[in-house]
Formats: structure tokens, sequence, C-alpha cells
């Protein structure tokens, strides 16, 4: 009798551990709404052989950083880093639908391809623009993969083809003068680090992610859940990865240089 009771204690210990244990993801998923906030996109092309993208290029990458916290999404693809740093897949597929042309470093603020010296003007007419969708997530390291749980709502009737992009990225990585071969960025000083580096992708092939609209016209109000893992590669800093989100929509116009057209993102970095 006794051992009895104590199988069903244990049985009901049991129930009672999962059910608390389901109840932290339902309650997980129910905050994944994302917010009615459009943010605005720096992406950079470069390399550790550049002087200027080590000097004047890294500098104000980081002053659009600061100056911009909370309302800028921004990531770095290297080109030329070390095999196990970055797939060169994703960088020629990000470069590849972007406007190019006059060499590195190369930023984007949008869809637009402007000087490194005077990026803030096009942050800010980015922040005004109507705000058609937002993404959510979180995440989850489970050995070597990063798990993640979202959703993207859309806030207006749409029409045309949206993705969803999630990029692991690594910051604080050492570029200095001590740093390994390959990391040692050109005119980047003797504590230099990398920053916001692009790592792997949700789509390691495809830059702009994973399609997630299936219709010609997508309503206001619509809720659409995405979940993924991606791999982490052993040799990354674990304690210096985040990830950030971003949603784009594929230029109806075929013959348009930049083939993927940013619409809003999101990612939990606080940039100092």
């Amino acid at each position: 009798m006794l051992r009895k009771f104590s199988l069903i204690l244990t049985l009901s210990l049991i129930a009672i551990i999962y059910s608390c244990d389901k109840y932290e993801e339902v309650k997980k998923e129910g905050d994944l709404i994302p917010d009615m906030q459009q943010r605005a996109f720096m992406g950079e092309v470069t390399s550790t052989t550049c002087g200027i993208c080590g000097g004047s290029g890294a500098q104000n990458f980081s002053l659009m950083k600061k100056n911009n916290s909370g309302k800028l999404i921004a990531l770095a693809f290297h080109c030329n880093y070390p095999q196990d740093s970055m797939q060169s897949p994703l960088l020629f597929s990000y470069e590849g639908s972007r406007p190019t042309g006059g060499g590195i470093p190369s930023f984007h603020i949008g869809d637009k391809k402007v000087d490194h010296n005077n990026m803030q003007p096009y942050i800010d007419t980015l922040l005004k623009k109507p705000l058609e969708a937002q993404v959510k997530f979180s995440t989850n390291l489970d050995g070597d993969t990063m798990r993640i749980t979202s959703k993207v709502k859309f806030f207006k009737n749409v029409t045309g083809d949206y993705y969803v992009s999630f990029y692991i990225a690594e910051h604080g990585i050492d570029g200095g003068t001590t740093a390994p071969a390959g990391y040692k960025q050109s005119s980047g000083g003797a504590d230099y680090k990398h920053n916001n580096v692009v790592r792997m992708g949700n789509e390691p092939n495809n830059a702009y992610g994973k399609k997630i609209t299936t219709l010609a016209s997508t309503p206001a109000n619509t809720l659409i859940s995405y979940n993924c893992g991606i791999y982490i590669n052993p040799r990354w800093n674990k304690s210096k990865l985040f990830v950030t989100a971003v949603i784009w929509k594929k230029n109806p116009d075929a013959a348009a240089q930049c083939k993927y057209l940013f619409v809003n993102g999101w990612d939990m970095q606080v940039y100092n």
C-alpha cells in the first residue's frame, strides 16, 4: 500500500513539474507579441585587410550604434575571415542582393548604399517608414544549437512575398595586433575588436532567410509563428553571441539590383 502511494505521489509530482514546464513554455509564447516599433537597418560589408574599414569605417559603425541604441539593427558581413568564422554563401547572398560599387567598407542603410560618413539622415528617414510588420523572438542555447522561437505580426494589409532572417552574430572578437591569423584588423590598433560579426543564419545559403507568407496578400493583424535551430561552431565564443532578426520583402521588380527590401527587425543586444 505504501509502495503504491509512493508511486502515485511520484507520478503526481512528475505531472505537476511537466505542467509547470508546459505553462512556462505557453507563457513565453504569449509574451512573443511583436511591438509596434519601426527600426532601421545598417549592414556593412568589410574586410580585415581594409585599412579604412578598421579606421573611419569602424568608428562610424560604432557611433551609429551608440547614437541609435534600441532603434538600429547593425550587422557586419566580413568577406575574408577564416572559413570557420562565416559561411561565404551567406556573404555573397547578402552582397549580391544589395546595391554595390565603390569598394569597402560598404554600408547599407535599409536598401540604400550610403557614404559611411553620412549615415544618420538615412537612419532618421528609415525610422519614419510606415510600419508594416515586426518580429519578436526568444532563444535557447541547446548544446551546439541556438534554438529560436518567433512570431511575426503584420500591422497592415500587405501583398507580396515576405521573408524572415535570423542571424547569429558575435561581439568583441579580438582583432588587435596579437589576434589569430586572419583576424588582425588593418589600421585597427592593438586592442581592436570586431563587433556584430555575422556568423550564421537560419538559411545558410540565403542571407534573406525563410519565406513566411504563403498567399498573394496578407491581412492586417496576421500573426505567423516560425521556429528554427542554427548550428554553433565550437570555435565561436558562446558568451558573446547574440541573435538579430530582420523581415525582408522580395522586390516585385525582378530587374532591380536590390532584390530584397528591408521591412523591420528586432534584437536583444544592448549597443554601447
